[in-house]
This record gives structure tokens, sequence and C-alpha cells, in this order.
């Protein structure tokens, strides 16, 4: 895996756009991503657990939330009063979990990600994102070797 001495951070300048965006916005195109690149985990049932669950993600450097469920087998933007889970981290971690440069548990046991809530659906979440081979994402093509240059590229001037 990937080993970095300096994690960079996302300048604040960086973060505006995404916090001029409505809220409502992040949520609906999170979920469509999530609903597009689990697909085949949603219809083998793998997701089951997270049915009716609230998750938020909380990017700490970006100063954003992410707040999303399942409902009926699908992800939808979460209206929840409170949340079953959140998972906190910086741009970077989500980057490193993202390119597959860094696996859940390395992640989490080293606390650059962390849970909040309910720690049985974190773990199960966490698990079943270790067990997910990133090849077999329905992702385009370039997009890996363009996360990875973008990582890098991230690494050199964050």
């Amino acid at each position: 895996m990937h080993s970095v001495a300096r994690r960079p951070i996302l300048p604040k300048p960086l973060a505006l756009p995404l916090k001029i965006l409505p809220k409502r916005l992040h949520g609906f195109a999170l979920s469509r991503l999530l609903n597009q690149v689990f697909k085949q985990e949603m219809e083998e049932g793998e997701l089951d657990f997270l049915e009716s669950r609230s998750v938020r993600i909380d990017v700490s450097d970006a100063g954003l939330s992410y707040r999303v469920r399942m409902d009926q087998g699908v992800f939808v933007e979460s209206d929840a009063l409170q949340d079953d889970l959140t998972i906190t981290g910086t741009v970077y971690d989500f980057l490193l979990l993202i390119t597959d440069r860094e696996d859940p548990d390395t992640l989490f046991f080293q606390r650059h990600l962390s849970m909040d809530g309910d720690t049985g659906l974190g773990v199960h979440l966490k698990n079943m994102l270790a067990a997910v081979e990133m090849e077999q994402l329905p992702l385009p093509k370039r997009f890996r070797p363009a996360m990875e240059k973008f990582v890098s590229f991230y690494e050199r001037f964050a």
C-alpha cells in the first residue's frame, strides 16, 4: 500500500466552490454515484444491511458533509434528524480509499478515517468496502489512471 510522510490538507479556497453548491445537490450527486458504482453489490443484496440507515460522510478539511441512506435498495439523500453512522476524514484520506491506495482497515486503524455512532454498522461497512475489488466496479477505464494522477498531483501541491 501507499505511505506518505506528510498528509496533504485541502487549502480552504479550493473548498469554496463546493460549499457554494446546495447541500441537497451534494447528497443527490453522491447517491447517484453510489448507485452506479455499487449497482452489482446492491442487486446481490450485499448492501441490505444499510437499508433505512443514515450515513453521514464528513470531509473535515473541506468543511463538507454528505448524508445518504438506503431506501428500498438504492441510495438516496438522507434527511434524517440523526445519523446512524458518521465517517470523518480528509479529502486525501477519501482519495486514498477511492483509489485503493490504502485499504479501509489501515485508514481506520491509523485513525485517518474515524467512525462515530453505530460502530457495528461501521465495521460491517468497512468490511464490505475492504472486500470490494476496485477493478470490478463499473467505472470508466480511464478513471483509475486519472485518479492516480490526481492523487499524485494533490500530494505535491496540497
